[in-house]
Formats: structure tokens, C-alpha cells, sequence
């Protein structure tokens, strides 16, 4: 369950530093990319025991961080959805080893 704590904070820190308005309805291959893998681990935590009382939590506040990351400017949700990744990368690699 951390790891959904975890990357709903770094979301919301990745954001704290970069809210200008989007003017472009296109997305950022790194930020579909994030939110599908973000999404995923939803999935996955949903199957877990224990962890029903937090899944809605989590959601809320992945919902409002992928609103706020698309109301930036194309390249501050790259920079934003970069961070993200990598941060969700390097959580998985310590988790694999």
C-alpha cells in the first residue's frame, strides 16, 4: 500500500512546482504512459486484502493529480509525467530486488 501512497505524493510534488494552463488537448506519450501504469497498480492493489478502505482515497487524489498535470503546458506535463516515471521505475526496481 505504500507504493500507491508513495506515487499519489510524488504526483501531487511533481505538481507543486509547475501549474500553468495547457493550451493543447493533445497528452504526452509520458503521461499516458504513467497514468496507465498508475493505473494498473491500482488494479493490482485492489486485488490485495486490506486495502479496499484506501483504494477510493488513492483514486480521488490520482483523479485530481492527472486534472491538474493537464491544465499545464505541454511541456511542463512532460517534464512533470518524467518525474513521475522515473520515480515509478526506480520504486519498482527496489521492489524487484
Amino acid at each position: 500500500m505504500f507504493k500507491f501512497s508513495f506515487l499519489a505524493a510524488l504526483l501531487f510534488c511533481a505538481l507543486a512546482s509547475n501549474s500553468f494552463a495547457n493550451k493543447s488537448t493533445q497528452i504526452p506519450s509520458q503521461c499516458q504512459q504513467l497514468f496507465q501504469q498508475t493505473e494498473e497498480l491500482i488494479s493490482e492493489a485492489e486485488k490485495q486484502p486490506g486495502t479496499h478502505l484506501q483504494i477510493a482515497n488513492i483514486k480521488n487524489k490520482l483523479s485530481e493529480s492527472k486534472q491538474k498535470i493537464l491544465q499545464m503546458s505541454v511541456e511542463h506535463q512532460i517534464k512533470s509525467c518524467d518525474k513521475g516515471l522515473l520515480a515509478l521505475n526506480n520504486m519498482k526496481g527496489k521492489e524487484n530486488n
